[in-house]
């Protein structure tokens, strides 16, 4: 007999951008075939019980840096810990590097060991000598490409002669670029006075990287992109002051999307005295009234993705503050945290959730409806999670190899049980059964014409 299905996900509610139904999923050759309630079992080859479980499309993380403790394999399996199926990774042209060659590194290394389907960005340190090879990495199947407003001192910043000439070339591409918003000069500055000589604190790292320098990098970057017609990435915003050229910009109907953090969500500053160089972010984690109007321009669709900005440093609580490095462990929580801290906490509906974690990315990274979705011939990315599985996150239970969690004993309700990449285990009894070079690359495209929910 012919096997009607491969697997069936049987009597869980599915849950996508569209809303919530039970049903079950039935898969086929990879995709989803069959979407409804009391699907047929006769005949499938693997049949899964779902019921009492949600089933939400694989979770797509869009902001990786898979070049520190964790690399791209080890990226990638930590990440399906946490119920991911999909990472879009950075990859970093570094002073005197070329941009094309380190792209076609990254897309070797990850074809031969990613475990989950992967796509990337470029990004470059030496924009004069970079910008002008963003044609031929785009046809490597890269449309997006970051740059940074900050770290001036370091030579790392692109000023706004390299960043509007880079948004022109993208523009007449169809490319996007993806611009770390704060003001270099100014935090340079700040951090000589705070940061240095024999009052320098952990406590200063704020005052050393205030909002309104983050509020006047996206300002900036929005109106260079208006003015050459290009599409506009904000990554990691954190604070309410910044929502507000956001919002502006896209009132105006300009083609600008914005992201924020779980780290941006659900912890504020205090963390940093807690911590120390652990909880050193760029830009920094913030106040209270901060994480609140992010849960407000999520829902009111000011912010369009929640992602992880996974970047595990390797750092020394006991050392100089201003020489330990930026980032944190973030890839496995990036769904329990989200889910607990929006879902449980009343600020997101789960259908938001689905949409800031999985639809939106693969809308604005041209990867809808193939991603993102649990529908009619998509990919059969899905995650089963256990909305009444209570998990206390330790550093001991995760898996990342940098060995520390910002979220040291936080107990949250809601965790990833299992999940499947094109209809393959991934998550499996609390393991990563998925095997490096399993993962396939999937070129970036342009973005969805369709409007973003909601």
């Amino acid at each position: 007999m012919e096997k009607r299905y491969d697997l069936l996900l049987a009597g869980g509610t599915v849950i996508t951008g569209s809303g919530v139904r039970r049903a079950d999923v039935g898969v086929r050759g990879g995709t989803v075939a069959a979407v409804g309630p009391n699907l047929s079992r006769e005949g499938a080859r693997e049949i899964v019980d779902a019921a009492g479980k949600y089933v939400f499309p694989g979770i797509i993380d869009v902001h990786v840096h898979p070049v520190y403790l964790d690399d791209v394999e080890a990226s990638s399996r930590v990440a399906a810990y946490g119920g991911t199926t999909t990472l879009l990774h950075f990859a970093y042209a570094r002073t005197g590097d070329s941009l094309l060659q380190k792209v076609e590194e990254m897309l070797n290394d990850a074809a031969a060991r990613s475990r989950l389907d992967f796509g990337l960005h470029g990004g470059m340190f030496e924009a004069p000598r970079q910008v002008p090879e963003i044609p031929r990495v785009m046809e490597l199947g890269v449309r997006t490409f970051k740059f940074f407003l900050t770290y001036l001192k370091q030579g790392w910043y692109t000023d706004d002669y390299q960043l509007i000439k880079a948004m022109d070339i993208l523009a007449g591409r169809g490319g996007m670029a993806i611009v770390h918003c704060e003001n270099g000069g100014a935090i340079d500055y700040l951090e000589d006075k705070y940061l240095k000589g024999p009052n320098a604190s952990a406590r200063h790292f704020n005052a050393s990287r205030p909002a309104a320098l983050e509020e006047e990098g996206v300002f900036r970057t929005i109106r260079l992109a208006e003015v050459v017609g290009c599409k506009v990435y904000i990554p990691h915003v954190t604070a309410a002051r910044v929502l507000r050229p956001i919002r502006q910009a896209q009132q105006e109907g300009l083609p600008v999307y914005a992201e924020t953090c779980p780290q941006y969500l659900n912890l504020t500053q205090d963390i940093i005295e807690q911590r120390g160089a652990l909880a050193k972010i760029g830009p920094p984690i913030r106040s209270a009234q901060d994480n609140e109007a992010l849960w407000g321009g999520l829902r009111d669709g000011t912010l369009s993705v929640v992602a992880s900005d996974h970047a595990p440093k390797a750092k020394d609580v006991n050392g100089d503050f201003l020489m330990q490095g930026f980032g944190s462990p973030q890839i496995e929580t990036l769904l329990p945290v989200t889910y607990d801290g929006g879902v449980n906490r009343g600020h997101i509906s789960a259908v938001r959730l689905v949409q800031v974690l999985c639809e939106n990315p693969a809308r604005i990274f041209g990867l809808y409806p193939r991603k993102g979705t649990i529908g009619i011939g998509s990919d059969a990315d899905l995650v089963v999670f256990d909305p009444a599985r209570e998990f206390t996150i330790r550093a001991g239970n995760q898996h990342s190899n940098v060995g520390y969690t910002l979220y040291e004993g936080r107990t949250v309700l809601g965790w990833p049980e299992m999940s499947f990449q094109r209809g393959k285990r991934v998550l499996w009894q609390n393991e990563i059964v998925a095997q490096p070079g399993q993962g396939r690359f999937l070129p970036t495209l342009e973005s969805s014409t369709e409007p973003l929910k909601p």
